[in-house]
């Protein structure tokens, strides 16, 4: 706990404090805590309540604290995805369940791997240079748990056997 609110709320007098109180000050090391974290990554909605709720076990302080980043835009599930989509090499369908998995709405999913196909290809043969050593089947079972579907590997993998 800093120094600051130890002052601030008399807590070396004091025996009690009044509920009101008591939640302010695990609002404020709510908030601090998550300006901390957000600063060393980007958390979505969902991840973020569950790291504080566990810690503060407060559902109404971990509310306020989210709704208050939303507010000064420092939690955007949006922009989480746009990021997420962009740094990860899996296919549409791997990228939608892992989204999914982080709480993002199913309209932003849409809105965002729409028209990704080309992206989708581009990741796959991304992927299939890091694999082209290996066995096919080691190969294609590779590719596929990243998402891609079993026939755009084939081709893939047919066009570097021509090459």
């Amino acid at each position: 706990m800093s120094k600051d609110i130890i002052i601030k709320y008399g807590l070396n007098e004091r025996e009690q404090l009044s509920q009101e109180e008591y939640l302010k000050i695990l609002e404020i090391a709510a908030l601090s805590l998550s300006y901390y974290l957000l600063s060393k990554k980007d958390y979505c909605e969902k991840d973020l309540r569950e790291k504080l709720y566990n810690k503060y076990l407060n559902k109404i302080v971990v509310s306020r604290v989210l709704g208050i980043l939303r507010e000064k835009g420092y939690l955007d599930d949006l922009e989480y995805a746009k990021s997420y989509i962009n740094t990860h090499n899996y296919s549409k369908a791997k990228l939608k369940y892992m989204l999914k998995q982080k709480g993002i709405s199913d309209e932003v999913i849409e809105e965002l791997l729409e028209n990704q196909k080309e992206k989708e290809l581009e990741n796959l043969k991304r992927e299939y240079k890091k694999v082209k050593g290996r066995d096919k089947d080691k190969q294609i079972a590779s590719l596929m748990r990243k998402g891609f579907c079993y026939g755009d590997i084939k081709k893939i993998i047919e066009e570097n056997q021509e090459d």
